[in-house]
Order: structure tokens, then sequence, then C-alpha cells
């Protein structure tokens, strides 16, 4: 496996991860809030948006400059 292969397997868990966190979080009687409002919660600070905003560029850039 090259390592590019091995990234993209990684960022595809990581993925995998969140969806099944989500869709547990969406049961009755969870804990954990769902996807859309944590993002929400996140988005209201300044510093969360840049943050996230650079997350943003960066995994596009090294997934899409190729």
């Amino acid at each position: 496996m090259t390592p590019r292969a091995a990234i993209i397997a990684g960022f595809a868990a990581i993925l995998a991860l969140v969806i099944a966190t989500d869709r547990y979080a969406r049961r009755a009687g969870s804990g954990i809030r769902p996807l859309p409002a944590t993002l929400t919660a996140a988005l209201r600070s300044r510093l969360a948006r840049v943050v996230i905003l650079s997350a943003w560029l960066w995994l596009g850039w090294h997934f899409l400059a190729r």
C-alpha cells in the first residue's frame, strides 16, 4: 500500500466514524449531539470558523491539487 493510499484510507475511516457517531447521536435518549447541532455550536466563534475553513482548505489542497 502506497503512503497516499494509506492516508486516503485513514481519512475514509475518520469519515465513517463521523457518520456512525452522527447516526448514533440521532437515536432517542443519546447523550451525544448530532453533527449539525455540533457544527452550529462550533461556528458561533470566529476562531472556530477560521480553523474549520483552514482545515477545509488544507484537505481540498491535498486531495484536489493533483
